[in-house]
Protein backbone atom coordinates (compact mmCIF):
# COMPACT_ATOMS: atom_id res chain seq x y z
CA UNK A 1 0.00 0.00 0.00
CA UNK A 2 1.33 3.44 -0.97
CA UNK A 3 2.16 5.75 1.92
CA UNK A 4 3.11 9.43 1.88
CA UNK A 5 6.26 10.83 3.41
CA UNK A 6 5.61 13.33 6.19
CA UNK A 7 7.57 16.08 7.96
CA UNK A 8 7.47 17.24 11.57
CA UNK A 9 5.59 20.39 10.54
CA UNK A 10 2.96 18.22 8.86
CA UNK A 11 2.71 16.16 12.03
CA UNK A 12 2.06 19.40 13.92
CA UNK A 13 -0.69 20.33 11.43
CA UNK A 14 -2.39 16.95 11.94
CA UNK A 15 -2.14 17.32 15.72
CA UNK A 16 -3.75 20.77 15.60
CA UNK A 17 -6.54 19.35 13.43
CA UNK A 18 -7.03 16.67 16.10
CA UNK A 19 -7.56 19.38 18.74
CA UNK A 20 -10.76 20.40 16.87
CA UNK A 21 -12.37 17.00 17.50
CA UNK A 22 -14.70 16.70 20.49
CA UNK A 23 -13.59 14.02 22.94
CA UNK A 24 -16.28 11.43 23.74
CA UNK A 25 -15.79 9.28 26.89
CA UNK A 26 -17.11 6.06 25.32
CA UNK A 27 -15.32 6.48 22.01
CA UNK A 28 -12.22 4.32 21.62
CA UNK A 29 -10.83 5.20 18.18
CA UNK A 30 -10.43 8.61 16.59
CA UNK A 31 -9.79 9.03 12.86
CA UNK A 32 -8.40 12.35 11.65
CA UNK A 33 -7.67 13.55 8.13
CA UNK A 34 -6.40 16.80 6.71
CA UNK A 35 -5.22 17.95 3.29
CA UNK A 36 -1.68 19.28 3.64
CA UNK A 37 0.42 20.33 0.64
CA UNK A 38 -2.15 18.67 -1.65
CA UNK A 39 -1.88 15.37 0.25
CA UNK A 40 -4.85 13.92 2.12
CA UNK A 41 -3.17 12.64 5.28
CA UNK A 42 -5.11 10.48 7.69
CA UNK A 43 -4.53 8.39 10.81
CA UNK A 44 -6.47 6.45 13.46
CA UNK A 45 -5.64 6.71 17.16
CA UNK A 46 -6.66 4.20 19.83
CA UNK A 47 -7.31 6.10 23.07
CA UNK A 48 -7.29 2.92 25.18
CA UNK A 49 -3.89 1.82 23.93
CA UNK A 50 -2.73 5.46 23.66
CA UNK A 51 -1.19 4.62 20.29
CA UNK A 52 -1.58 5.39 16.59
CA UNK A 53 -2.83 2.17 14.98
CA UNK A 54 -3.24 3.19 11.33
CA UNK A 55 -1.86 5.84 8.93
CA UNK A 56 -1.55 6.48 5.22
CA UNK A 57 1.89 8.03 5.74
CA UNK A 58 5.30 6.93 6.98
CA UNK A 59 6.31 7.82 10.54
CA UNK A 60 9.76 7.00 11.86
CA UNK A 61 9.83 5.85 15.48
CA UNK A 62 10.83 9.26 16.89
CA UNK A 63 8.06 11.13 15.04
CA UNK A 64 5.50 8.48 15.98
CA UNK A 65 6.31 8.73 19.70
CA UNK A 66 6.29 12.55 19.45
CA UNK A 67 2.91 12.62 17.72
CA UNK A 68 1.47 10.15 20.23
CA UNK A 69 2.68 12.33 23.10
CA UNK A 70 0.37 15.13 21.87
CA UNK A 71 -2.57 12.82 21.13
CA UNK A 72 -2.36 11.31 24.63
CA UNK A 73 -3.11 14.80 25.94
CA UNK A 74 -5.79 15.71 23.38
CA UNK A 75 -7.67 12.38 23.55
CA UNK A 76 -7.21 11.85 27.29
CA UNK A 77 -9.78 9.85 29.23
CA UNK A 78 -10.06 12.20 32.22
CA UNK A 79 -13.54 13.22 33.39
CA UNK A 80 -12.17 16.45 34.83
CA UNK A 81 -9.83 18.99 33.27
CA UNK A 82 -6.70 17.16 32.12
CA UNK A 83 -3.64 18.60 33.87
CA UNK A 84 -0.08 18.08 32.72
CA UNK A 85 3.26 19.76 33.27
CA UNK A 86 6.60 20.32 31.57
CA UNK A 87 10.01 20.89 33.13
CA UNK A 88 13.46 21.22 31.58
CA UNK A 89 16.26 20.19 33.92
CA UNK A 90 20.01 19.62 33.92
CA UNK A 91 21.59 16.17 34.29
CA UNK A 92 22.04 16.87 37.99
CA UNK A 93 18.37 17.71 38.51
CA UNK A 94 18.16 21.52 38.48
CA UNK A 95 15.72 23.72 36.56
CA UNK A 96 17.66 26.94 37.19
CA UNK A 97 20.81 28.33 38.76
CA UNK A 98 20.70 29.58 42.35
CA UNK A 99 20.06 33.10 41.03
CA UNK A 100 17.03 31.86 39.06
CA UNK A 101 18.55 31.84 35.55
CA UNK A 102 16.95 29.13 33.39
CA UNK A 103 16.95 30.46 29.82
CA UNK A 104 17.66 28.25 28.07
CA UNK A 105 18.48 24.91 29.64
CA UNK A 106 16.88 22.89 26.86
CA UNK A 107 17.53 22.85 23.10
CA UNK A 108 15.57 24.62 20.36
CA UNK A 109 13.92 21.25 19.60
CA UNK A 110 12.40 21.16 23.08
CA UNK A 111 11.44 24.83 22.93
CA UNK A 112 9.51 24.09 19.75
CA UNK A 113 7.88 21.15 21.51
CA UNK A 114 7.00 23.45 24.41
CA UNK A 115 5.24 25.86 22.02
CA UNK A 116 3.32 22.94 20.51
CA UNK A 117 2.17 21.92 23.99
CA UNK A 118 0.85 25.47 24.43
CA UNK A 119 -0.99 25.22 21.11
CA UNK A 120 -2.92 22.09 22.15
CA UNK A 121 -3.70 23.44 25.62
CA UNK A 122 -6.66 25.60 26.61
CA UNK A 123 -4.77 27.40 29.38
CA UNK A 124 -1.14 27.68 30.49
CA UNK A 125 -0.56 28.13 34.21
CA UNK A 126 2.65 29.49 35.79
CA UNK A 127 3.81 30.84 39.13
CA UNK A 128 4.79 34.43 39.86
CA UNK A 129 8.49 33.59 40.23
CA UNK A 130 8.57 32.16 36.71
CA UNK A 131 7.22 35.47 35.42
CA UNK A 132 9.62 37.58 37.52
CA UNK A 133 12.75 35.62 36.52
CA UNK A 134 11.98 34.70 32.89
CA UNK A 135 9.23 37.15 31.83
CA UNK A 136 7.84 34.58 29.33
CA UNK A 137 5.34 35.42 26.60
CA UNK A 138 3.78 31.92 26.74
CA UNK A 139 2.68 32.25 23.10
CA UNK A 140 2.99 29.78 20.22
CA UNK A 141 5.30 31.88 18.07
CA UNK A 142 7.55 28.91 17.12
CA UNK A 143 4.67 26.84 15.69
CA UNK A 144 1.49 27.53 13.73
CA UNK A 145 -1.12 27.24 16.44
CA UNK A 146 -3.48 29.37 18.58
CA UNK A 147 -2.22 31.15 21.67
CA UNK A 148 -3.74 29.67 24.84
CA UNK A 149 -5.20 31.54 27.76
CA UNK A 150 -2.31 32.40 30.12
CA UNK A 151 -2.67 32.60 33.90
CA UNK A 152 -0.12 33.45 36.58
CA UNK A 153 -0.73 32.46 40.21
CA UNK A 154 0.14 35.67 42.07
CA UNK A 155 -1.51 35.69 45.49
CA UNK A 156 0.06 38.99 46.61
CA UNK A 157 -0.47 40.77 43.26
CA UNK A 158 3.26 41.41 42.72
CA UNK A 159 3.42 40.74 38.98
CA UNK A 160 3.39 43.96 36.98
CA UNK A 161 0.93 44.50 34.14
CA UNK A 162 3.88 45.42 31.92
CA UNK A 163 5.15 41.81 31.88
CA UNK A 164 5.04 39.94 28.57
CA UNK A 165 2.38 37.49 29.71
CA UNK A 166 -0.14 40.27 30.43
CA UNK A 167 0.65 42.92 27.83
CA UNK A 168 0.17 40.71 24.74
CA UNK A 169 -2.38 42.21 22.34
CA UNK A 170 -4.52 39.05 22.31
CA UNK A 171 -5.72 39.93 25.86
CA UNK A 172 -5.51 36.32 27.03
CA UNK A 173 -3.23 37.01 30.02
CA UNK A 174 -4.64 36.93 33.58
CA UNK A 175 -3.61 36.81 37.24
CA UNK A 176 -5.09 34.91 40.18
CA UNK A 177 -4.70 36.96 43.36
CA UNK A 178 -6.01 36.84 46.91
CA UNK A 179 -9.60 38.02 47.34
CA UNK A 180 -8.44 40.04 50.33
CA UNK A 181 -6.69 42.52 48.02
CA UNK A 182 -9.71 43.40 45.87
CA UNK A 183 -7.84 45.01 42.94
CA UNK A 184 -9.83 46.65 40.14
CA UNK A 185 -7.91 45.39 37.12
CA UNK A 186 -9.94 43.56 34.46
CA UNK A 187 -7.33 40.84 33.99
CA UNK A 188 -7.58 39.49 37.55
CA UNK A 189 -9.43 36.59 39.15
CA UNK A 190 -9.94 36.55 42.92
CA UNK A 191 -9.72 33.41 45.05
CA UNK A 192 -9.60 32.89 48.84
CA UNK A 193 -6.45 31.75 50.61
CA UNK A 194 -6.28 28.90 53.09
CA UNK A 195 -3.14 28.73 55.23
CA UNK A 196 -1.63 31.42 52.99
CA UNK A 197 -2.05 29.49 49.73
CA UNK A 198 -4.74 28.84 47.15
CA UNK A 199 -6.55 25.52 47.21
CA UNK A 200 -5.79 23.54 44.07
CA UNK A 201 -9.45 22.59 43.79
CA UNK A 202 -10.41 26.30 43.69
CA UNK A 203 -7.91 26.97 40.89
CA UNK A 204 -9.14 23.98 38.88
CA UNK A 205 -12.81 24.92 39.41
CA UNK A 206 -12.11 28.47 38.23
CA UNK A 207 -10.30 27.36 35.07
CA UNK A 208 -12.94 24.71 34.37
CA UNK A 209 -15.75 27.27 34.70
CA UNK A 210 -14.06 29.28 31.94
CA UNK A 211 -14.34 26.31 29.56
CA UNK A 212 -10.79 25.03 29.88
CA UNK A 213 -10.47 21.26 29.38
CA UNK A 214 -6.67 20.94 29.09
CA UNK A 215 -4.56 22.74 31.70
CA UNK A 216 -0.82 23.00 31.06
CA UNK A 217 1.40 23.87 34.05
CA UNK A 218 4.58 25.22 32.51
CA UNK A 219 6.42 26.19 35.68
CA UNK A 220 7.93 26.49 37.99
CA UNK A 221 9.00 23.49 39.96
CA UNK A 222 7.11 24.53 43.11
CA UNK A 223 3.71 24.60 41.41
CA UNK A 224 4.26 21.39 39.44
CA UNK A 225 5.51 19.66 42.60
CA UNK A 226 2.46 20.93 44.53
CA UNK A 227 0.00 19.57 41.94
CA UNK A 228 1.99 16.30 41.83
CA UNK A 229 2.00 15.85 45.63
CA UNK A 230 -1.78 16.40 45.74
CA UNK A 231 -2.27 13.89 42.87
CA UNK A 232 -3.80 16.39 40.44
CA UNK A 233 -1.10 15.96 37.78
CA UNK A 234 -2.00 13.43 35.08
CA UNK A 235 1.18 13.59 33.00
CA UNK A 236 4.63 15.14 33.07
CA UNK A 237 6.98 15.95 30.22
CA UNK A 238 10.46 16.08 31.75
CA UNK A 239 13.23 17.26 29.44
CA UNK A 240 16.74 16.28 30.53
CA UNK A 241 19.53 18.36 29.01
CA UNK A 242 23.26 17.48 28.95
CA UNK A 243 24.24 20.28 31.34
CA UNK A 244 25.84 20.16 34.79
CA UNK A 245 25.65 23.20 37.06
CA UNK A 246 26.43 21.69 40.49
CA UNK A 247 23.98 23.83 42.46
CA UNK A 248 20.66 25.43 41.72
CA UNK A 249 16.89 25.20 42.08
CA UNK A 250 15.58 21.64 42.29
CA UNK A 251 13.07 20.44 39.71
CA UNK A 252 10.96 18.57 42.28
CA UNK A 253 10.11 19.26 45.90
CA UNK A 254 8.59 16.25 47.66
CA UNK A 255 8.27 16.89 51.38
CA UNK A 256 8.13 13.30 52.62
CA UNK A 257 10.26 10.16 52.68
CA UNK A 258 9.67 7.97 49.64
CA UNK A 259 10.61 4.31 49.27
CA UNK A 260 12.39 3.32 46.06
CA UNK A 261 9.65 0.87 45.06
CA UNK A 262 7.02 3.60 45.49
CA UNK A 263 9.02 6.04 43.36
CA UNK A 264 9.22 3.89 40.22
CA UNK A 265 7.35 5.16 37.15
CA UNK A 266 5.12 2.53 35.57
CA UNK A 267 4.44 4.08 32.16
CA UNK A 268 7.05 6.18 30.39
CA UNK A 269 8.32 6.78 26.86
CA UNK A 270 11.43 8.62 25.67
CA UNK A 271 11.76 11.11 22.84
CA UNK A 272 15.07 12.40 21.50
CA UNK A 273 15.01 16.17 21.02
CA UNK A 274 18.32 17.38 19.63
CA UNK A 275 20.81 16.73 22.41
CA UNK A 276 18.02 16.44 24.99
CA UNK A 277 15.92 13.47 26.08
CA UNK A 278 12.24 14.06 26.83
CA UNK A 279 10.63 11.69 29.33
CA UNK A 280 6.87 11.40 28.69
CA UNK A 281 5.58 10.20 32.06
CA UNK A 282 2.03 9.05 32.74
CA UNK A 283 1.28 9.56 36.42
CA UNK A 284 -1.15 7.56 38.56
CA UNK A 285 -4.43 9.40 39.06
Amino acid sequence: MFKYSITKKQVYALVLESKKITYKPRQKNYSVKKIISKKELLYTYDSSLEKIIRTNFHLNSDLKILMESYLQIIFNKSKYPYIFGHLAQTLDGYIATESGESRYISSIDNLEHLHMLRAISDVVLVGSNTVKFDNPKLTTRLVKGPNPMRVVIDKNDTVKNSCNLLKNKDRKGFKIVSDKLKPNDENIFLLPLKKDEFRITDIISLLKSLGNKIIFIEGGGNIISHFYRKKFLHRLHLCISPILIGRGINSFIIDKDVKINEAKIKKISYIKMGKDILCNIKLPS
